[in-house]
């Protein structure tokens, strides 16, 4: 095998833009029976596809459908729990796109990785930009229970920052390694100096926090 192969054709990719053009007009009906033939192609075409890890995850690049997309990062330890919930969402909503994916990740053990300290499953949901806000703040809500983590490049503008960081155990060793490395922010951009001042209040704040819990116990002990 020396090439990589195309997640859709040309002619998928038409049938799909007629799809999403009839879902935009309530035509579900007909939508879905494209969707069918979209399925029925793809599943031909690379059924017997096999090959090196990095030539068999397909590319979109040359039929892709520009849309946007978010990615939650879940203990794999809740898949079941998490997995029946976004079926009862999906039992009385209609996904605005035709799909969404799942993974799943080894636990590591690097500071700010989404799988630190625990086995992962990922699931990655797609819309148009013009409802993927709804949408997403819908899969939010779902899946908050749950304590979920984001993929840091898919959709974190969309999610509560605070309630993101806390999802991080280790973030007080992060923003210690950073002062010590990079203390005048040389290498951060807008995005991630964004980022940086929200985890190092939320952990001034925890040490704050410490300090007066600890102050409030030693004046217990001299009474």
């Amino acid at each position: 095998i020396g090439r990589y192969t195309n997640f859709r054709n040309d002619e998928e990719k038409a049938m799909l833009l007629e799809y999403l053009k009839l879902c935009t007009v309530h035509e579900f009906e007909k939508a879905d029976a494209i969707l069918e033939r979209v399925l029925e192609s793809q599943v031909a075409r690379l059924n017997h596809y096999v090959g090196q890890h990095n030539h068999v995850l397909c590319l979109e690049r040359n039929n892709g459908i520009p849309h946007a997309d978010i990615e939650f990062n879940l203990d794999y330890k809740k898949h079941k729990e998490v997995l029946r919930s976004v079926q009862k969402y999906c039992s009385s909503n209609r996904m605005p796109y035709y799909n969404y994916e799942i993974r799943t990740t080894k636990q590591d053990d690097a500071i700010l990785s989404c799988c630190q300290g625990r086995d992962a499953m990922w699931i990655d949901f797609q819309a148009k930009a013009d409802v993927a806000k709804e949408f997403f703040h819908d899969m939010e809500s779902i899946l908050k229970p749950f304590g979920f983590r984001k993929h840091w490049a898919k959709g974190t503008s969309n999610t509560d920052p605070t309630y993101l960081v806390q999802q991080f155990p280790r973030v007080a060793e992060f923003i210690k390694l950073m002062k010590s490395f990079d203390p005048m922010g040389k290498f951060r951009n807008t995005q991630l100096e964004a980022w940086f001042e929200v985890m190092d209040g939320l952990v001034t704040k925890a040490e704050e926090e410490e300090a007066a819990k600890n102050i409030q116990e030693e004046k217990k002990d001299d009474d």
